[in-house]
């Protein structure tokens, strides 16, 4: 014996199914497309970390050896030495400052460039530096020297009026 309703209930329940079946495979198509896209964003994140991680050694290091250009330029501009070794000191800080520029090259064409904007105008900062404290030193050695050149004269001229008034 079959119910009244009964074509009405299996229509119901076909209904039903259909609605279930297709909640389900809903809910499993965004569960997939969730955890395919959160595994490509951990990988994204990861690749980030790992150049940022990349990009933090390479400024670190730049970093420490501006630290020591900084302070070779301090001791070039506040202890006496002889012009040769004036030189070679410039000629130190000038190597080291070409490294950095190199370093900063290299690392530019794997990584973006603009990170390391800032130590380039470091660097140029520096290079301005070194000639300041070149024609410093320059002209430090040419006043001494014409110094020396005018307290001869004056010596001879003392000499030659000692001989006059005698």
């Amino acid at each position: 014996m079959k119910p009244l309703n009964y074509k009405e209930r299996k229509r119901s329940t076909v209904q039903f199914v259909i609605v279930f079946v297709v909640c389900l495979f809903v809910v499993f198509w965004s569960s997939f497309v969730s955890l395919y896209t959160g595994k490509k964003g951990i990988e994204v994140l990861e690749k980030k970390h790992a150049e940022y991680n990349e990009v933090f050694e390479k400024q670190a290091a730049i970093t420490f050896d501006m630290d020591n250009i900084i302070k070779m330029l301090y001791q070039l501009k506040n202890k006496k030495r002889t012009l040769n070794e004036h030189k070679q000191f410039q000629g130190l800080i000038s190597n080291l400052r070409r490294d950095i520029e190199t370093k900063i090259i290299i690392t530019e064409e794997l990584i973006d460039a603009e990170q390391f904007q800032l130590y380039k105008e470091l660097l140029a900062q520096i290079k301005e530096i070194q000639t300041t404290v070149d024609n410093y030193e320059n002209e430090a050695e040419e006043y001494l020297y014409n110094k020396e050149l005018l307290e001869k004269c004056r010596e001879k001229y003392r000499a030659i009026e000692l001989k006059t008034k005698k």
